[in-house]
């Protein structure tokens, strides 16, 4: 899986004390391309990280040779090709080509003749990279595209040699090219405290094995294995993930239409490459709505960067959302307007985390949270279907995952010191379905609305059901099933 990254994210693997760099620039004519393979190969070489050398000495050469073709010789009559190469042993190998051409670098259509014209080299980065991003270089003079590669080998022990420890020759400069020159291969910095993630296969993860349940294509093996096991016990597990996320639409478009455009999609799991995602629910009312997706998985950052594109409107942020002053300090929500209220959605996302962690992320969002702002939560039912959820849970056990659906009165030990809204918590019912006990139709999840006491009644929900009775603490249920 290939995506952008983020600068900082760039940055932290570039301003690691451990990383050790090699760079060469070589004057823009088609022997360059041999050069550049050769510089390449034998660096990492001498880093000994020769598991990467195939991939990096294509990237590079194709890079480079995309550079060439599109070269306009400086007044002087010659241009120049910068490659570097920064190493961390045990994390990343990031390669960079910078040129003198700005022509935007990323290919937008992908017939080979369009393609050819477009640059072949950024469809090798972006099939042998584990990360790429292209943008202008800081000199601006050109372009950069760097390929991030992950270092799957051990680290090596204290006192051990490592790569920075071993002399690198010096840089290869041309006749007049200063080193200083280099520096359009390297963004300027921006604070981060994100963490390069580190991704398994081999284990289920919670976001791939809902996107195999949904009938979604973005999962692996141990995704697939453990969520047959989950349909042979709720084979009613797919319609009501399908319900859930059509009432999330349902909700944020509602939202958007009350005045609300910043949302916080909170544990956002996969988005979906075909079909609307929440901010396309927003943005069909409030077309200036922004959203930031946060979710702790790598992968599922990985896919958001390469889904949306990262655009000022939808933004991703890979933050553990139960250390939640820590998420909240993050750029990406620092920089919203404090002064207009905002969404939170934590649609199906609390049946995954236990219920100390999950007061402490819904005190703090409660303190933290705008006059007006409201949070949407939808929240798996373990009271629909007593026969099958302790199978569900064992189940998610047995592969190393905590899954905590919650009965009704669980969940509203949850909203202590929260307001919630008009038709109060409402069972999402799975049309056609029935409950053992004869009830009908089946429900799989509850779904509420709600603010903080000081926003109380300023917003209310969409549509309250005719028959409602009062639970307790201002929360409600739907009564007639």
């Amino acid at each position: 899986m290939s995506h952008r990254i983020t600068r900082s994210d760039l940055l932290r693997a570039l301003d690691s004390p451990a990383a050790v760099s090699a760079c060469v620039a070589l004057p823009s004519r088609l022997e360059s391309v041999r050069q550049a393979r050769r510089f390449v190969s034998d660096q990492l070489g001498r880093w000994g990280c020769e598991s990467l050398t195939d991939s990096t000495v294509r990237i590079c050469s194709e890079l480079a040779a995309n550079a060439v073709s599109h070269a306009e010789p400086d007044a002087a009559g010659r241009g120049e090709i910068l490659v570097s190469l920064t190493f961390v042993a045990g994390e990343a190998l990031i390669a960079q080509v910078a040129d003198s051409d700005p022509s935007p670098p990323v290919p937008k259509i992908t017939r080979p003749r369009d393609l050819a014209e477009s640059g072949r080299g950024l469809s090798i980065v972006t099939t042998l990279a584990d990360y790429w991003s292209a943008s202008l270089r800081s000199d601006g003079q050109g372009k950069t595209v760097s390929a991030y590669l992950r270092d799957h080998q051990q680290v090596p022990a204290p006192g051990a040699p490592s790569a920075a420890d071993r002399a690198l020759p010096p840089p290869a400069w041309p006749d007049g090219l200063r080193s200083e020159d280099a520096a359009g291969l390297v963004a300027a910095p921006e604070p981060s405290r994100a963490e390069l993630p580190r991704l398994d296969f081999s284990t289920p993860a919670v976001a791939r094995v809902c996107d195999y349940v949904t009938g979604a294509t973005d999962n692996y093996p141990a995704d697939r294995a453990l969520g047959r096991l989950l349909l042979a016990v709720a084979p009613w597990l797919d319609r009501a993930a399908a319900v859930a996320r059509a009432h999330g639409q349902h909700i944020v478009r509602h939202l958007a239409s009350q005045g609300i455009v910043q949302f916080l999609d909170l544990g956002c799991g996969l988005p979906r490459r075909r079909g609307a995602n929440v901010h396309d629910a927003a943005q069909d009312v409030q077309r200036e709505a922004g959203f930031v997706y946060v979710d702790h998985d790598p992968m599922v950052q990985a896919h958001v960067r390469t889904v949306f594109e990262e655009t000022p409107r939808e933004m991703g942020l890979h933050a553990d959302i139960t250390l939640t002053k820590d998420m909240l300090a993050q750029p990406a929500i620092a920089r919203l307007d404090r002064g207009k209220p905002m969404a939170v959605l934590l649609h199906e996302v609390l049946p995954w985390i236990d219920d100390d962690k999950a007061r402490h992320l819904l005190d703090t969002l409660r303190s933290w949270l705008p006059d007006d702002s409201v949070l949407s939560v939808v929240h798996s039912a373990a009271d629909s279907h007593p026969e099958s959820t302790p199978d569900l849970v064992a189940l998610y056990q047995e592969a190393g995952i905590l899954y905590r659906p919650r009965t009704l009165e669980q969940l509203l030990a949850l909203t202590l010191g929260w307001v919630v809204d008009g038709p109060g918590i409402t069972a999402l019912p799975l049309e056609g379905l029935r409950a053992v006990d004869g009830r009908e139709p089946l429900y799989g999840s509850y779904a509420f609305t709600a603010c903080a006491p000081r926003s109380a009644g300023r917003r209310p929900g969409p549509g309250a059901p005719a028959h409602t009775q009062d639970v307790a603490g201002g929360a409600y249920r739907e009564a007639a099933r």
